[in-house]
C-alpha cells in the first residue's frame, strides 16, 4: 500500500496509508490530507490518485504550483516510490 509523510511547518511530521483512489491534499480542512498550517498551500493543491495500478499527482490550478524532485508540475505527473513532493513550504515524501 502506497503511503505519504508529509512535513508540515509547525505540525507533527504525520504519515498516511492512501487508501481511497483519488486523495486531495491542500489548506482546506475538506480536503483528505489538509496542511492547515502552511499559508502558502492553495485550499485544494494538488490531488495523488491511483490510475491503471500507478500512482500519478495531479495540480489542481495552485498558485504557487507542485514540485516533484525539484521540477514544477504543469498537469499531470506519474509518481514512483520516494519521490518528493513540494506544495507551498510543505513536503510530502511518496512512498509506494
Amino acid at each position: 500500500m502506497a503511503y505519504v509523510r508529509c512535513t508540515v511547518p509547525g505540525e507533527a511530521p504525520r504519515v498516511i496509508s492512501l487508501i481511497k483512489d483519488v486523495t486531495v491534499m491542500g489548506r482546506s480542512a475538506q480536503c483528505d490530507i489538509p496542511f492547515a498550517s502552511d499559508n502558502n498551500c492553495s485550499r485544494r493543491h494538488f490531488q495523488i490518485r491511483k490510475w491503471a495500478g500507478k500512482w500519478v499527482l495531479e495540480d489542481l490550478g495552485s498558485h504557487n504550483g507542485t514540485l516533484v524532485n525539484g521540477v514544477k508540475v504543469v498537469k499531470e505527473h506519474p509518481l514512483s516510490d520516494g519521490d518528493t513532493i513540494t506544495a507551498g513550504d510543505t513536503t510530502i515524501l511518496f512512498k509506494a
